[in-house]
């Protein structure tokens, strides 16, 4: 490097050292008018996203926050109030659900809470079993799949606060059968959520003899509830009256309860009731000498019941006045002395 050039070097590193030891001065903000309109839209869409992140923030933490979320994402809790039957695809009140929120989409979100290294699970059902079953069925028939709408509830962090809320919203709709309630107390009990049926009852503003009931009927032996074919058709009412018939004569009950298991087609509930009931007293079967009573529901109301005996054919009567009683007499009449004549006489 020749001298001129090594003088020019020198000046050039001169230049920015002294450049780089000024100290830039503060400029004052600018007044939104000096900004111009591209600053103004910037400034604009910042407020709107914090506004936005802080409204997401609060319906998160206050239980409000809606989203589309897969199915396969969300698990069952261990609180589960709905019976594996109430859950099954060939259930008239599934399938009804089901084909309901295939036609016409969900309407009614799921609750759900987060949880934590469950994958792939992200969240949890606080309430909502049965649609999020419907949902998780209609994912797998679908090609473009089927989310399912749910609320975020942070709230629900404690045990106490999960079942009580999914309490709350089954009983408004009063769809939980009594043995579904009960098994529900039963395992509130059993997890130490509440440490006593009083405690339980208080909290959920039930009288503590209405839960002993339902405790009751969700206590019931497997061979009780195989006589009825289906748990969820024994009302609350019937806990205390079986639970006694077991505990006066236990043996006699459930062996009269394995012969009902096996009746083709199944007795009524009331039938089995009184069967239970006559055994334990040790007597053969229900009052009057009917072994067998049948039930026809016709509009929501059962107009007609069907009993049979030793020799007999019973029909009951209800809702039917007495025109239709006495038009209905003759034409089984008729109807019966052709059945018959056509059996015992021949072609």
């Amino acid at each position: 490097m020749n001298i001129k050039a090594k003088e020019r070097r020198a000046i050039l590193d001169q230049t920015l050292s002294a450049r780089a030891s000024v100290v830039p001065t503060e400029r004052p903000a600018l007044a939104p008018r000096q900004l111009g309109p591209i600053a103004e839209q910037a400034n604009l869409y910042a407020e709107h996203v914090a506004t936005r992140a802080k409204l997401y923030d609060e319906a998160r933490a206050g239980g409000r926050l809606l989203l589309e979320l897969n199915p396969k994402k969300i698990r069952a809790t261990a609180f589960r109030n709905r019976l594996e039957r109430s859950l099954l695809a060939d259930d008239p009140k599934f399938i009804e659900l089901k084909e309901s929120l295939r036609a016409h989409g969900q309407e009614t979100p799921i609750r759900v809470r987060p949880v934590k290294n469950a994958l792939p699970f992200e969240f949890e059902i606080v309430s909502g079993h049965r649609r999020h079953a419907a949902c998780l069925a209609l994912e797998a028939e679908s090609e473009q799949g089927f989310p399912v709408l749910a609320i975020v509830d942070a709230d629900a962090v404690e045990a106490r606060d999960l079942v009580l809320k999914m309490y709350r919203e089954n009983e408004e709709r009063y769809d939980l059968s009594a043995f579904e309630k009960g098994q529900m107390f039963a395992r509130w009990l059993e997890a130490g959520v509440y440490t006593s049926q009083r405690e339980l009852s208080s909290a959920i503003g039930l009288g503590e003899a209405a839960a002993a009931k339902y405790l009751a009927v969700a206590a019931l032996p497997r061979e009780i509830l195989a006589a009825f074919g289906d748990e969820r058709l024994i009302p609350m009412s019937w806990g205390p009256a079986l639970s006694q018939a077991l505990k006066a004569n236990g043996a006699a009950v459930l062996r009269s309860a394995e012969r009902l298991a096996q009746r083709k087609p199944l007795a009524t509930p009331e039938v089995v009731l009184r069967t239970l009931v006559a055994a334990a007293a040790g007597k053969s079967g229900p009052s009057r000498g009917t072994s067998r009573e049948e039930s026809v529901r016709i509009g929501g109301r059962i107009p007609l019941k069907v009993g049979s005996g030793r020799n007999r054919i019973v029909l009951k009567l209800q809702h039917v006045d007495e025109s239709m009683q006495k038009a209905l007499r003759e034409e089984l009449k008729d109807w019966a002395e052709a059945w018959l004549r056509k059996r015992l006489e021949g072609p």
